[in-house]
């Protein structure tokens, strides 16, 4: 995973830097006017790119949640700690604040530990206010901050989350993911022979010359010598340290590197674990798109034929009158207004009635009354129904009828 004066670190760095800007970014980014990714508190609404769940149809987020899950578990058992390493906002967000750490070496440098924590509290602060953005607008967060007249509770959530972001950042660091975080604790269990791991190959132990640079250098503290321990979070900074050194002494470079199991253990992905997992996957990745399509569903349901016990005629007025029979489906959480219309080219047309009312979940039929103006002859019509109300996204749905004005009398 070394590409001529490419290191590990450099494409993990860059990864981290392009999801930093990506969770920065994301509030900004507007889908018909509202926050790409945003849950409005107001309303109890999730904005996801586009769609929006009302607080009765989060059933959505139970097999999403599921899914995601059991992703990270798939993850685990083929990959090991790939996310804590390249993907943890710990790690990405501590990758950003490295100058925070001590100078390596004997030569002392005060300015970069004070340079360090303020770079550290600049990014708490904005990564602070950037996660308050996946709750209140960012333009209008900013618009209240310059006005001084930003809400008690963003203020204290920007507050307390900025304040959290910089003691763990300038002081508890990659010890948090040692120490406390559940997600190492529970990848003990999950590991198996055939999990990729950062490692040290013991076959060629005589090659190591105990120079330390492995250890000097690890953010949990370990020696990847005393093989695989909770604490790694596979960050590959021993693979980069050691790497120079055993290239300058002609050696083979990945004496310590990533490997499925111990190293010299033949791969194998297919394994049970992973099988069993990715089928578990696959099958919360189709429950979440099935309760997606029933969240997303058309507030209104139309459909339009004609009515079967009335004849089209047309009287000594030159006024045709024909009937129709709607039937309409309300799947609103409130009542709704549903005007209804008819427009057909070249033709003078009204129907009545003009508006019907819904209650949440109604199903009803009406009689729709057409009268039309004009030439003899057939017409491809369109019957419009545009509901609104509360609990319903404004929505217009179209059926086209045939519309048929005899010859006159």
């Amino acid at each position: 995973m070394t590409t001529g004066r490419r290191t590990i670190q450099s494409w993990r760095r860059a990864l981290g830097g392009l999801q930093a800007l990506l969770f920065l970014a994301l509030p900004f980014l507007r889908i018909d006017g509202e926050s790409a990714l945003r849950f409005d508190v107001a309303s109890l609404t999730l904005h996801v790119f586009g769609a929006r769940l009302a607080m009765d149809e989060f059933f959505v987020l139970l097999p999403a949640t599921v899914l995601v899950g059991l992703l990270f578990l798939a993850v685990t058992v083929a990959f090991g700690r790939a996310w804590c390493g390249w993907s943890c906002p710990q790690t990405v967000l501590g990758d950003l604040t490295r100058l925070v750490l001590p100078a390596p070496g004997k030569r002392r440098r005060p300015w970069r530990r004070a340079a360090g924590f303020a770079l550290t509290a600049l990014v708490a602060v904005l990564f602070g206010a950037a996660t308050v953005w996946y709750f209140v607008p960012p333009q209008a967060f900013l618009q209240q901050l310059l006005a001084g007249a930003l809400p008690p509770a963003a203020a204290w959530s920007w507050g307390v989350l900025a304040l959290t972001l910089f003691l763990d950042l300038a002081f508890l660091r990659a010890r948090f993911c040692a120490t406390a975080c559940p997600y190492a604790k529970l990848q003990g269990v999950l590991y198996d022979q055939g999990t990729l791991v950062v490692a040290y190959d013991a076959r060629r132990a005589a090659d190591c010359v105990d120079c330390g640079a492995c250890v000097r250098c690890c953010p949990t503290g370990i020696d990847i010598r005393d093989g695989l321990q909770m604490e790694c979070i596979a960050c590959a900074e021993c693979i980069d340290a050691c790497r120079p050194i055993m290239l300058k002494l002609k050696r083979a470079p990945d004496l310590v590197g990533y490997f499925f199991g111990e190293p010299g253990r033949p791969r194998r992905l297919l394994r049970p674990a992973v099988v069993a997992l990715g089928a578990g996957t696959l099958l919360a990745l189709l429950a979440t798109g099935a309760a997606a399509v029933a969240a997303s569903r058309a507030t209104l349901d139309l459909a339009v034929v004609p009515a079967s016990d009335f004849t089209t005629r047309r009287g000594a007025d030159g006024l045709t009158t024909a009937a129709y029979l709607v039937s309409l489906e309300s799947r609103a959480r409130g009542p709704v207004e549903v005007r209804l219309a008819v427009a057909a080219p070249g033709v003078e047309v009204t129907a009545r009635p003009a508006t019907v009312s819904l209650a949440a979940g109604e199903h009803r039929r009406v009689r729709l009354v057409v009268t039309a103006r004009g030439p003899a002859g057939g017409y491809e019509a369109t019957v419009s129904a545009e509901a609104s109300g509360e609990g319903a996204a404004p929505i217009t749905l179209r059926s086209p009828v045939r519309l048929v004005i005899p010859e006159a009398p």
